[in-house]
C-alpha cells in the first residue's frame, strides 16, 4: 500500500492521492474542478462552500486509522475504507450545464465582493492607524505644559472690630447748664425733669 498522504505518480503527473483530511483532498481536486455535485443529494457545491464544509468536515468526522481521502483524476473526493476500489466517492465534478455556470459565476461574485469588503476594512485600519499615529507625533511635537504658579491666597487680615464710642458719663441739664451723671431723671440743682430730654 503506499504511503499516507504521498500522491501516486505517472509520468503525466499526480494521479491521485491519499489524505488523512478532506481539505487536503480538496486542495488537490481544486487544481481539476471548482464545482462539484454531492453524489447522495445532488446538491452543488462551489469551491467555497465545499472548503467550508470540509472544515467542519474534518473536525466532527475524523477518520478511522485504516480509512483516508482520495481525488480522482478528473477531481472527484472519496473516502476509502482502505482499499482504492471499495472508495464511497461523496464529490463528483458537475457535469457542463446552466447550473454549473450560474453556482460558478455566484461564486466569483461572492470572492469578487468579498475583496472589495476585505479591502476597505483594510483601508479603514490603515487610515485609522495613520490618523492615531499623526495625533500621537502632534502630541509629542506640542511642548510639555509648564507647571502653574499656584497663588497662595492671603486671608486678609481680619478687621479690627470698631467698638462704638463709649455713652457720655454724663449730661447737661437744658434749663441751668448743670453737670449731671447719664441717666439723671431729674436735674440736682434746678429739678427740671429731664426724662423728655
Amino acid at each position: 500500500m503506499e504511503q499516507v498522504n504521498q500522491p501516486r505518480t505517472t509520468g503525466r503527473g499526480p494521479v491521485n492521492g491519499h489524505y488523512r483530511k478532506m481539505m487536503s483532498a480538496l486542495a488537490v481536486a481544486m487544481s481539476k474542478c471548482v464545482v462539484w455535485r454531492e453524489t447522495e443529494s445532488g446538491t452543488p457545491f462551489t469551491a467555497k462552500e465545499l472548503y467550508e464544509f470540509c472544515l467542519k468536515h474534518d473536525e466532527q468526522k475524523p477518520l478511522r486509522p485504516e480509512q483516508f481521502y482520495m481525488v480522482s483524476r478528473e477531481g472527484a473526493i472519496g473516502i476509502s475504507p482502505g482499499l482504492e476500489w471499495m472508495t464511497t466517492w461523496m464529490f463528483l465534478p458537475m457535469e457542463p450545464c446552466k447550473e454549473r455556470d450560474f453556482a460558478f459565476r455566484n461564486m466569483m461574485e461572492e470572492l469578487h465582493t468579498e475583496s472589495e469588503v476585505e479591502k476597505a476594512i483594510e483601508q479603514a485600519v490603515t487610515e485609522g492607524l495613520a490618523r492615531e499615529k499623526a495625533a500621537k507625533e502632534l502630541v509629542a511635537a506640542q511642548p510639555a505644559p509648564q507647571p502653574v504658579a499656584q497663588s497662595v491666597e492671603v486671608e486678609p487680615a481680619p478687621t479690627p472690630a470698631v467698638e462704638p464710642a463709649p455713652a457720655q458719663a454724663f449730661i447737661f441739664c437744658p434749663y441751668c447748664g448743670t453737670k449731671l451723671p447719664a441717666g439723671s431723671k431729674f436735674c440736682s440743682e434746678c429739678g427740671n425733669n429731664l426724662e423728655n430730654i
